[in-house]
């Protein structure tokens, strides 16, 4: 990795535009735009007064400016730095600007949510939204930017309305939402559904079909308990799975067949984690012979035991880390390289407790429950976030096996972002609010510190969309991350399963089955229960979904033709494992570092038996 100089910057305003050539900065009043290649100023623009916040548009054309103190909106051109446009809201006030998708269109926010104005670049036309919901994630534009989902409150209820962007902003359809006080919505990225939240003292999840049907209400716990909801929702990359984040340090798996929950994964704190035993998604103890809650009971062990990498961050010399730097010339600007990282991932071969942070129960949004949420681009892995130990970044593999794949412990900070590759299938970069960038993909990790004497320390990061830079953000400045050559993933990058083909009406939609590729990384088992109190059932229709969902399935079904029923105790042969193969296996993966193949699980036979569960 090669770092460029440090560039100041005012309030964290820095961004890369969508096509990967600029990087815009701001400095009070003024946009400094940059090359990408080398920082090379390419063109300085100012504003008439401090600018707020800005934003590219998506052609990379414009760029956006919200001067918040005099209620303007100025937008700049790249390709004509004379021809500026400003609109001013006047005594209504301005909140928030955005773009529309087709960068001719954008969307101001009135103070108080009064009204939303959809602004016209080339033409004089301008459209009013009436009745937005007072919440910040009140609209969302479809991912092929035909539509606008905007959140409305009407008469004490929450309404949805679809506007047609390509058609001057008609109302497509309104609808009132099955919610009782929704805060954000989200498409998925086929575009067939739309996922409403509700605010954080009840859990409730709506999910709509883009025709307007009521598909599912997901209500995780009986209304009557006061426990906390949902906090953060993420789609796959395929939208046939929705992960909803929860206050209660879990994570809920939806999946679109008929909107049951596969899985509640739990982040288990105080607990030991053994990495050559792994651990349930629901969190519970596993033995050599599987699920240590299920041998007590007398029950067939559901989650058999399976080999996890646990890495930690250690620093390596703390007096002399990354105490010179080695100056690379490139042609108009220079980087900067670590002569040697004091910074570096240690793989732990025993057992690791997560240590839990008590929030402070006087400041607001207190920091527990999952808070991040983000699946890989191939939709292979879900990386997570318990606000509870913030400290750890908590990877599961989601393709042939539910199961924890990877934990990162750091000991810099807290993790303050955690962003895939776009452009590479499974390759996660991490921040902690110190000087050093962490990186993970399902061969290893790595830890690269920034020369010392730049003085920076990382707040937040983002991935350029080219995919062969990382841009560094702090308080005051930023900086590029450039990858070499050999850091570049040359994996095809490919979908763990194709998205549905949607046909050209709004109405129907054709579904197209596709077989995922067999990953050698990757571990084929038996798919974990969930807990008591969550549907964990799949509709025997499973279409295109995954392939560990469709050999489960097509398991169950063969074992409920045959009625077989589940067994209440479990052979002798089955309790145990070959001492001297375990010991074998475990000093092999103990001494070394790279990935390794997973635990496999006892050769022992045993009958077929059906997987029972409860529905929450």
């Amino acid at each position: 990795m090669n770092f460029s100089e440090p560039v100041r910057i005012s309030n964290t305003l820095a961004s890369v535009s969508p096509n990967s050539i600029y990087v815009a900065s701001v400095t009070q009043h003024k946009v400094i735009i940059r090359l990408c290649a080398s920082l090379q100023i390419s063109q300085m623009c100012s504003c008439i007064d401090v600018i707020y916040a800005f934003s590219w548009s998506p052609d990379s054309l414009f760029i956006l400016c919200v001067l918040k103190k005099r209620s303007i909106v100025q937008i700049l051109s790249i390709e004509n730095p004379d021809w500026v446009c400003k609109v001013d809201e006047g005594s209504a006030g301005l909140l928030s600007a955005v773009w529309a998708p087709d960068s001719r269109h954008f969307l101001t926010t009135t103070e108080f949510y009064l009204r939303i104005t959809v602004w016209s670049l080339s033409e004089v036309s301008i459209s009013y939204l009436k009745y937005p919901k007072a919440c910040p994630n009140n609209l969302a534009f479809s991912p092929s930017g035909r539509y606008l989902g905007l959140l409305e409150r009407r008469n004490f209820r929450d309404h949805l309305s679809l506007f047609d962007c390509h058609a001057e902003w008609n109302l497509v359809r309104n609808i009132q939402l099955d919610t009782i006080d929704a805060v954000g919505l989200l498409w998925s990225p086929d575009e067939r559904y739309l996922v409403f939240w509700d605010e954080c003292l009840r859990y409730r999840a709506t999910i709509y079909s883009v025709d307007g049907q009521h598909l599912c209400t997901y209500v995780a716990y009986d209304p009557s308990q006061d426990l906390l909801g949902v906090k953060s929702v993420c789609w796959s990359p395929t939208g046939q799975l929705l992960a909803i984040g929860s206050y209660d340090q879990k994570c809920r798996i939806l999946v679109w067949t008929n909107w049951a929950c596969l899985a509640c994964i739990a982040h288990p704190v105080g607990k030991p984690i053994n990495p050559l035993l792994g651990l349930s998604p629901t969190g519970k103890a596993l033995c050599l012979n599987g699920d240590l809650e299920e041998l007590e009971d007398g029950l067939l062990p559901t989650y058999r035991p399976h080999r996890i990498d646990i890495y930690e961050e250690v620093v390596q010399n703390p007096d002399n880390a990354v105490s010179s730097a080695v100056l690379l010339s490139s042609g108009d600007g220079s980087r900067q390289k670590p002569a040697n990282s004091g910074v570096s991932y240690r793989l732990v071969s025993g057992s690791v407790t997560i240590q839990s942070v008590n929030p402070d129960p006087k400041l607001a949004y207190p920091k527990i429950g999952v808070g991040l949420l983000a699946f890989s681009s191939d939709g292979r892995f879900l990386a997570t976030r318990n606000d509870n130990a913030p400290r750890t970044v908590w990877i599961w593999s989601i393709d042939h096996r539910l199961s924890l794949f990877s934990l990162l412990n750091h000991t810099s900070g807290s993790v303050s972002a955690l962003v895939w590759d776009p452009t590479s299938p499974a390759r996660l970069a991490i921040c902690t609010g110190s000087d050093s960038v962490f990186m993970w993909t399902p061969q290893g990790c790595l830890a690269v510190q920034i020369p010392a004497h730049f003085k920076f320390t990382v707040s937040s990061l983002s991935w350029l969309p080219s995919g062969d830079a990382i841009l560094l953000l702090s308080d005051t400045q930023f900086c590029l991350c450039y990858l070499d050559s050999n850091d570049r993933s040359d994996v095809e990058h490919q979908l763990v399963w194709k998205p549905p083909c949607r046909s050209r009406t709004s109405e129907d939609f054709s579904m197209t089955l596709s077989q995922p590729k067999q990953d050698p990384l990757l571990p084929v088992g038996v798919f974990g229960l969930a807990d008591d109190a969550e549907s964990t059932q799949a509709a025997p229709s499973i279409g295109d979904t995954p392939n560990w969902l469709r050999q489960r399935t097509n398991k169950e079904g063969r074992m409920e033709g045959n009625g077989c029923g589940r067994r209440r105790s479990i052979s002798a042969g089955s309790k145990r494992l070959d001492d001297e193969h375990f010991s074998r296996l475990a000093a092999t993966r103990a001494v070394s570092s790279s990935r390794q193949a997973w635990l496999p699980p006892s050769a022992v036979s045993r009958p077929a038996s059906k997987q029972i569960s409860k529905d929450g």
